[in-house]
């Protein structure tokens, strides 16, 4: 019994250096001032042509599943590639070794604590947070056109093409500057979808 009860023991303990061996750090200060901003440049989709606006959408529009994503640091990202590799490589300790989503998180998401000051920062504007990725590498929220255009200092506009209206942010984003070294981008400011690519004829 004692020794099931080492073993046990030994086990947590493994698993608790393990977690807090690839724990990340911090990289967003504790404030976040929503008057110092950065540009989120290219966000403006190509469609959303000045010749096609319609105008502000109402104020009350929803802005369902807008998802902002995080960006890994470059020790994380080159960490990530050499994982890759060796699951692949039969000769390495990695070889089909693979990761569950809060594995992932630890060792190439960001900290706990950064998406929780992302999150409290979006709340604060009068968004909802819907959902976080257990990877912990995006955060999914609404709210209203009014409320998101204010967060990001842009405006929801419609615009009308070939009959069909559409919605889309008329410039790009800005973001608080605190979180410009982790966040990598926007997606869900607009309803347009990418278009596929013509085929060519003889294939």
């Amino acid at each position: 019994m004692r020794t099931c009860l080492r073993f046990t023991l030994l086990v947590f303990i493994t698993g608790a250096l393990t977690a807090t061996l690839h724990a990340q750090p911090d990289r967003i200060s504790p404030r976040i001032d929503s008057g110092r901003t950065v540009v989120l440049a290219g966000h403006v989709p190509p469609r959303a042509r000045p010749e096609f606006d319609q105008g502000p959408v109402a104020r009350s529009f929803p802005m369902q599943a807008v998802t902002v994503y995080l960006k890994p640091t470059t020790n994380q990202q080159t960490s990530l590639q050499q994982l890759l590799a060796g699951q692949q490589d039969p000769s390495s300790a990695d070889y089909h070794k693979w990761l569950t989503p809060e594995q992932y998180a630890d060792r190439f998401g960001v900290s706990q604590n950064d998406v929780n000051r992302i999150g409290a920062w979006l709340q604060s504007q009068g968004l909802q947070v819907q959902r976080v990725a257990r990877s912990r590498t995006w955060i999914e929220f609404s709210g209203t056109a009014q409320q998101v255009g204010n967060a990001l200092h842009t405006q929801i506009h419609q615009y009308l093409e070939n009959g069909q209206l559409h919605y889309a942010n008329s410039t790009d984003p800005s973001i608080p500057a605190a979180l410009s070294d982790i966040v990598l981008g926007l997606r869900g400011l607009s309803n347009y979808r990418l278009k596929p690519r013509s085929r060519v004829s003889g294939l």
